[in-house]
């Protein structure tokens, strides 16, 4: 009985073990299946959380401000954003939505504090990476989520394509001359236009010459004549929108390219190239077109010559030929007088000629309702020019040369020395010029220096640009010093020639005029005005005018040194673009009574803006101030501060913030004053003072009164202090973006004397952080964002961006 009791006993142990195994085997079961759910989950939302920042990126509300960081990433090669720094390119408070669903149950209840480091913790595991690829033009732009939940990792990427148009006049003058209304070159005597690179060595010296130089018209009624009876001729290729006329003896060593007739009368003249015309060509005397001849209307080979003697460029004949077509003849009518004219193929088809797909990027055909391009030179004008009573100045001395001392007043803008006359003449033994400097003159400029010893030096550095709104006259034998000669200079990370000439002037007569019997280096802009270049003149550098007109000896050797260096405003900052623009300490009104902070508190603009940008002026005021990198920049740009002359447009933002502010306070006092937080960034307008220790906030705060801080400020953003700065002690806290200080009068609406002060031996550091600025700079529309700075076209040329791709 026992035995049958041990065996049934055995039997249900057996029983309930398989039965344990069974459910432990079902639990396990049940465990891997929810765990692989959660997994998938987890990996879901980590694939949507990365898909969602990309579409949150690529909105169209978010347009200028993807476009404004791409075009950033593009200059820098690429880059990466991680956490927190998304919000600089995001739409306003999208980071919130991605991790309000893994926030503790007690988050309300915690201390401010508490609650910004789970934030920046859990945000970490988000970044976006851009990749730069300059051979197809295009950024890719990665999204990851890193492991927000369970550690599941997943990424988006879109890929947009850039496309950049010239807006400045950069690489226009590439190849040559560039003309609105045409050029009339005539005389015996002298090169008429060729190329020479100046960083090689001087014009001649070995092979440095007789390279190839386009002269280009642009305007639909424009003429190009040629009357130069001598050798070498022009050496490259020649674009008229209107027509061409040859009229006498002389090479062109190039294609030559028309939308109207082309008239060739000259005898024995030379083309070596083809010839291309959308209407018709005309063979009127003996001249010879050594390659292929296309016209959509006709060509008509004319007159009862014999044969041609073509003079080459290197003023040699060459034997008699009958033909003056080398090459073939392509049109739909083509006829000629006598026999045979034409040494290659004849099709009598339209050979479709489309002139403006000839010409290079950046340039197009002017129509005659259309006015001639001026690519940024007037506003050169208004960029630096500035009240000063301009008066009319000689720079004449027979007792060696003269400084820039004798130009009177000077400002200093975007690296500039400027000064501002009314009439200006140059001469006696000349000019020396420490530093980049610009004249602003109202009225005439005239440059005389004669003698070897006679000239306008520049020490190293230095470079020289002259803009009138009245003539130019150029004239003597030596009118530069090429000792050490440097033809590109660099200014502020653009580079300029060393030497440029700009006349606005639109009346009757030439707006510059180059009769010297030496070498000028640099270049000639006339954009409304005609340059005439004659006598023995020889031009080292380059022209662009409505109208060109070289006889005599006159010559222009195109200097390839300035082949990408801009025409128009290349070191102008006409104005802050963003808040990421301006430095940690930017003071917009002139500095009354200072005090600098103690040595262990530090302005560091991280090399991308200035350390500290100060009104016209006040740079000195500044020199025992503590920076990172020894970057203090006088000169504040126009736009919204009118280069610190005109308030209201500055007044017409501060009544833009005060309307849109999320809060507003008529002052603030006590301690521990909290303005906004990172992922919770807000536009505060205090309307008064504010006095309080331990100020902390992110975002913009606006101050409409006197700032009188203590303790541990720590603010991340855009603070705009209206009247004056006083902090007092600190340490252990940073500020991080910009402090604006811009007092001003409504009333007169000028920028007035702000009084700073920093006191009581502080550590506080003041830190470019581009990231929270351009989140601040993100809490305004599209509109708002106008108001500020409306820099559509970057110096640089227009960038339109296009997404092609999405993954």
């Amino acid at each position: 009985m026992k035995q049958q009791q041990g065996a049934a006993l055995v039997i249900v142990m057996a029983l309930l073990s398989g039965a344990l195994m069974l459910g432990m085997s079902g639990m396990q079961s049940a465990l891997i299946d929810e765990r692989l759910a959660g997994n998938y989950r987890a990996s879901t939302q980590a694939q949507m959380t990365s898909d969602s920042i990309l579409a949150a990126l690529a909105s169209d509300s978010n347009q200028a401000s993807r476009e404004s960081y791409l075009a950033e990433r593009l200059e820098m090669g690429g880059g990466k954003l991680q956490g927190v720094e998304l919000a600089g390119v995001l739409r306003d408070r999208t980071l919130n939505d991605f991790i309000n669903d893994l926030l503790p149950g007690n988050f309300a209840e915690l201390e401010e504090s508490e609650q910004d480091a789970i934030k920046r913790d859990l945000l970490t595991n988000l970044e976006l990476t851009f990749e730069v690829n300059t051979q197809d033009k295009t950024v890719t732009i990665t999204s990851r989520d890193r492991g927000l939940r369970n550690s599941a990792l997943r990424d988006s990427s879109v890929v947009y394509r850039y496309n950049i148009e010239k807006t400045d006049g950069e690489g226009l003058l590439s190849e040559g001359v560039i003309t609105c209304y045409g050029a009339n070159l005539q005389g015996g005597g002298g090169v008429a236009i060729d190329s020479f690179d100046s960083r090689k060595g001087a014009y001649g010296v070995g092979k440095n010459s007789g390279g190839k130089a386009s002269l280009i018209a642009l305007h639909e009624n424009s003429d190009l004549l040629f009357n130069m009876g001598s050798a070498p001729g022009v050496t490259g290729d020649i674009y008229s929108a209107g027509r061409i006329e040859v009229n006498n003896t002389m090479p062109i060593d190039g294609n030559v390219y028309a939308v109207g007739d082309v008239s060739l009368e000259g005898n024995s003249a030379l083309i070596t190239g083809s010839l291309y015309s959308e209407n018709n060509v005309f063979f009127r005397v003996g001249t010879r077109v050594d390659g292929d001849v296309f016209a959509n209307n006709s060509i008509q080979v004319l007159g009862n010559w014999g044969g041609v003697n073509a003079l080459q460029p290197d003023g040699s004949i060459r034997a008699d030929t009958s033909y003056a077509i080398g090459g073939g003849a392509t049109s739909p009518n083509i006829y000629t007088e006598i026999g045979n004219r034409v040494e290659g193929e004849i099709s009598n088809r339209n050979p479709d000629v489309d002139f403006e797909s000839f010409l290079s990027e950046g340039l197009k055909i002017v129509r005659e309702n259309e006015a001639c391009p001026e690519y940024g030179l007037g506003q050169f004008y208004e960029d630096y020019q500035f009240s000063s009573n301009p008066k009319n100045v000689d720079a004449v001395s027979n007792n060696g040369p003269t400084s820039s001392d004798v130009l009177g007043e000077s400002k200093n803008v975007n690296g500039f020395e400027v000064f501002h006359v009314n009439r200006l003449k140059i001469g006696g033994n000349g000019l020396v010029l420490e530093e980049p400097t610009i004249i602003i003159a109202d009225s005439n400029v005239a440059l005389e220096l004669w003698g070897d010893a006679n000239a306008i030096t520049l020490r190293d550095g230095a470079a020289l640009r002259i803009v009138s709104k009245g003539k130019v006259s150029l004239k003597g034998s030596n009118v530069f010093d090429m000792n050490g000669f440097d033809p590109v200079v660099d200014v502020g990370g653009r580079s300029i020639p060393a030497f440029s000439f700009i006349s606005l002037y639109e009346g009757t007569g030439n707006a510059i005029d180059m009769a010297s019997d030496g070498d000028m280096y640099g270049e000639l802009l006339a954009p409304s005005g005609g340059v005439n270049i004659t006598g023995s003149a020889r031009l080292m550098g380059r022209v662009f005018s409505n109208i060109l007109n070289l006889s005599g000896g006159g010559s222009i050797h195109y200097d390839r040194a300035y082949a990408d260096v801009a025409i128009g405003t290349i070191a102008s900052n006409a104005q802050w673009c963003s808040f990421a623009d301006i430095s940690p300490l930017t003071i917009v009104s002139p500095v009354g009574r200072l005090s600098l902070p103690s040595s262990r508190a530090e302005f560091n603009g991280s090399e991308k803006v200035p350390d500290i940008t100060v009104a016209t002026g006040d740079a000195e005021k500044f020199s025992s101030a503590s920076t990172a990198n020894g970057d203090i920049v006088e000169g504040i740009p126009g736009g919204l501060f009118d280069r610190g002359e005109s308030a209201e447009n500055f007044d017409n933002f501060i009544e833009l913030l005060r309307n849109k502010a999320d809060d507003t306070f008529n002052g603030v006092s006590g301690n521990n004053a909290v303005f906004g937080s990172i992922g919770d960034e807000k536009i505060t307008f205090v309307n008064g003072d504010v006095d309080a220790n331990n100020v902390s906030g992110a975002g913009v705060l606006v101050v409409n009164g006197n700032y009188n801080g203590g303790g541990n400020p720590a603010f991340n953003g855009l603070m705009i202090v209206l009247g004056n700065f006083t902090q007092k002690g600190g340490g252990g806290s940073d500020f991080n973006g910009g402090l604006l200080i811009a007092p001003y009068s409504r009333n007169e609406m000028e920028f007035s004397p702000a009084n700073i002060e920093f006191s009581g031996g502080g550590s506080n550091d003041f830190n470019y952080n581009e990231q929270v600025l351009r989140t601040a700079f993100n809490l305004l529309n599209e509109d708002e964002k106008e108001s500020w700075g409306s820099c559509g076209v970057p110096s640089d040329g227009l960038i339109t961006w296009s997404l092609i791709d999405w993954q």
